[in-house]
């Protein structure tokens, strides 16, 4: 599917797009993100709008929550540090986006799904 959409959208977006799924992207804010591309909020948030369907912010969302997910299951850490991993600064913020993604919470998930316990 992710080829379908970036074939009609500039080669300067493909790569974007690519680089929002590198971990190290994922303590950026989405305007320091937006910055680095080089163009405007504007631009940017209706392209990515039109190719993705949803918006910079809730995709990158999504990434850090699979991501805390992963971490959930294979690591020992701790479920701030987690979270803080994944770029969240706020323990409510993820806490609340990680339940209405996943059903349940991180600990919750943990339980049932870890490979380290």
């Amino acid at each position: 599917m992710k080829q379908q959409f970036l074939k009609k959208m500039p080669r300067w977006f493909e790569e974007f797009y690519d680089s929002l799924t590198k971990r190290e992207v994922y303590s950026l804010k989405t305007s320091e993100i937006i910055k680095r591309s080089g163009k405007s909020r504007e631009h940017l948030s209706r392209l990515f709008k039109q190719a993705t369907g949803t918006t910079i912010g809730v995709y990158l969302n999504e990434l850090r929550i699979e991501h805390a997910a992963a971490m959930l299951t294979t690591t020992y850490f701790d479920i701030i540090d987690i979270a803080l991993e994944s770029g969240f600064e706020n323990l409510s913020t993820f806490y609340h986006l990680f339940k209405k993604k996943k059903g349940i919470s991180p600990k919750q998930y943990r339980s049932r799904y870890s490979f380290v316990y």
